[in-house]
């Protein structure tokens, strides 16, 4: 056995992995351990999956050509031409102008639809999880307390599972995610008539600018469509598949109703 391969599996290599980075001399001994704990392997085959999804969302605007307003060259006769007249104030709008076209160019390749990163990976967790049909939870409402302790202490804050009974919705269980700012997240799922599927999905988003107003959302894949929100720095967002925009809406409504009196930690810790 080689020395490389005598080494324990870390989670920086289960990271690389996921990440698809893994060095060639390492993968013998990774795909191994993770044969070897498949509770473990179906969580991080799951975040590959989810990683995955994220990048074909935000693939197109990756690769689209930069606008010719922003080529170098069409920047630099703009500047000549302002420089030949004379005006510092038309100089100076056109440098506004431009910062702002980087901007925007800029904000369209990372957000698709100009929605927040968070947006983007509730949509995509709920389509990767809710049809799971061997498991799409990674603890059952059977352990809901040590599943709400757990996801807690990793969120860094009292969470509070909303109860969807009235409206037709049990909790099937829920899972840690890592959320693509580096921040972990948590998605609670419901089971619904006929099968149906609804997912909440939690992490803090300190973007700013959001506020506590609902927000609606869909993804560019499939039909999943999600009302979301931010209250004091931590963002929510309810998703689900084939349910008409008012039914949503009053799903999210009972959500914000029961996680708004949450006790939340102190902003500045």
């Amino acid at each position: 056995m080689a020395a490389g391969d005598a080494m324990p599996v870390g989670e920086d290599d289960l990271q690389a992995w996921v990440d698809g980075r893994l060095p060639p001399e390492r993968r013998t001994a990774v795909d191994a351990w993770l044969a070897a704990n498949p509770v473990a392997a179906a969580r991080f085959r799951a975040m590959a999956a989810q990683r995955e999804m994220l990048r074909d969302a935000l693939r197109p605007h990756h690769d689209a050509p930069m606008p010719a307003r922003l080529r170098v060259a069409n920047l630099l006769a703009a500047r000549r031409e302002a420089q030949g007249r004379g005006q510092r104030r038309i100089a100076a709008a056109a440098a506004w102008l431009v910062l702002g076209g980087v901007l925007g160019w800029a904000g369209n390749a990372l957000l698709p639809q100009r929605e927040r990163p968070m947006v983007t990976e509730a949509l995509a967790a709920h389509a990767v999880f809710a049809a799971d049909a061997g498991r799409p939870v990674e603890i059952s409402v059977a352990q809901e307390a040590q599943m709400l302790r757990w996801l807690s202490d990793r969120l860094g804050r009292p969470l509070v599972v909303p109860e969807l009974g009235p409206a037709g919705y049990r909790l099937m269980g829920g899972r840690l995610l890592a959320g693509a700012t580096g921040d972990p997240a948590a998605q609670l799922m419901y089971e619904g008539p006929r099968g149906a599927r609804l997912t909440l999905y939690l992490r803090a988003d300190r973007a700013g600018g959001a506020g506590a107003e609902f927000r609606y959302a869909e993804g560019t894949a499939n039909s999943v469509t999600a009302f979301w929100w931010v209250d004091r720095g931590f963002g929510y967002a309810v998703a689900a598949e084939g349910l008409n925009r008012a039914a949503l809406l009053h799903l999210a409504e009972a959500v914000h109703r029961q996680v708004a009196g949450a006790p939340h930690p102190d902003p500045g810790l």
